[in-house]
């Protein structure tokens, strides 16, 4: 049963800027915010979940994360049974109702991940083996390319390869116009490396089947999101026309919505993110959805800290993702809440079969980024 859930904000110290079409996502000069959750059974034994909001990417920010948890959320899980994963989200779901989207879904999905990390340390088994689906591969991570200029794109790019990442992910509609000559000097640079486009709903139609045809003959592997969420029917008519696997992020918040995706044949593959979906519980359906319907999957987060990291990791590796993934935490964050430093030697994160997600806060970090309200 379920004693307390408690919030913990943290600022932490960001290593580089982070711009997505809309904006800048993550500076150096502000710090990053992430929400930590600690879940506490009636024996004592505690499982942790982290958001990462960011104003740019979704409605959802700190302040909304810390208080719909602790409001809303929290209220309504304590003293009832962690197990019952489906019946806690059917609570979660009556006290912030899903609209078009799933509603608050990074919160939802910080409570999700303290929920899985705890039953996992109550039956002694990893995320993935909880899911069924005991895989324990360790994880390759891309670099994100995040750039105003192509000569910053170039300076990146020879940056992630000399560390040795195993693709790259890169980030346009920042300036379309230029983006076929930015994604040109990319793929000279990337050295036959795997290359993912994230447009993040920058291009609008006529542009997206233009690049589509051109980065199809640059080499490059996937485009993701390049219209907006809500454009179906021109998702649709793009499928139909590129030579390059299109798959979706911020389109997809739910089962429904990948299910209206594929019978409208509006997609070829699908990201799986845990915040975006409201958690592990919701990511397990969809990618089990997705591997039904012949879809590519991809795996993705937000510049979270270990916790998230690597309970992603191990959902990612329990589903047989093999394409770098954007686990970019490390990329752009200089400490987390974790011990030690947060570098990946080889570029892989390794999975070590603990229970639960399999790393935990450290107690002197935590208090050094905690946000005191």
């Amino acid at each position: 049963m379920i004693r307390s859930i408690e919030v913990i904000p943290l600022h932490l110290p960001v290593a580089q800027m982070l711009t997505l079409s809309r904006g800048v996502a993550t500076d150096p000069s502000a710090g990053a915010p992430h929400i930590l959750v600690r879940i506490t059974d009636n024996n004592g034994l505690v499982g942790w979940g982290e958001a990462r909001p960011s104003h740019r990417w979704s409605y959802e920010t700190e302040e909304t994360v810390t208080t719909t948890i602790r409001k809303y959320l929290a209220p309504a899980l304590v003293a009832q049974d962690e197990s019952d994963l489906a019946h806690l989200h059917t609570l979660m779901d009556a006290v912030i109702a899903p609209g078009i989207q799933i509603g608050q879904p990074i919160a939802k999905s910080a409570v999700d991940m303290a929920l899985h990390d705890l039953v996992g340390k109550q039956r002694g088994l990893s995320i993935g083996a909880l899911l069924g689906r005991g895989h324990e591969s360790p994880v390759s991570l891309c670099y994100v390319v995040s750039a105003h200029s192509i000569e910053e794109a170039v300076r990146q790019t020879e940056e992630g390869k000399a560390k040795r990442y195993h693709g790259f992910k890169v980030k346009t509609g920042i300036h379309p116009d230029t983006d076929l000559e930015l994604m040109q000097e990319v793929m000279r640079v990337a050295g036959g490396k795997p290359v993912w486009v994230d447009a993040n709903q920058g291009w609008d139609y006529n542009r997206a089947v233009r690049l589509a045809r051109d980065l199809a003959l640059l080499g490059v592997k996937v485009i993701e999101q390049p219209l907006a969420a809500g454009n179906i029917t021109g998702y649709a008519e793009l499928v139909r026309r590129s030579d390059i696997p299109i798959v979706l992020d911020e389109s997809i918040y739910s089962p429904r919505d990948l299910l209206q995706h594929v019978r409208l044949g509006a997609l070829n593959g699908l990201v799986i993110k845990l915040c975006r979906v409201g958690g592990i519980f919701w990511a397990r359906q969809m990618a089990e959805m997705a591997l039904a319907a012949d879809l590519m999957l991809l795996g993705s987060g937000l510049t979270e800290g270990r916790i998230a990291l690597y309970a992603a990791a191990q959902v990612f590796s329990a589903f047989g993702i093999t394409m770098p993934v954007d686990l970019n935490g490390p990329q752009f964050l200089r400490d987390d809440m974790v011990a030690g430093p947060m570098e990946f030697s080889d570029r892989r994160v390794p999975l070590s079969g603990m229970p639960g997600i399999g790393v935990e806060p450290d107690p002197d970090k935590v208090e050094r980024y905690r946000v005191r309200d």
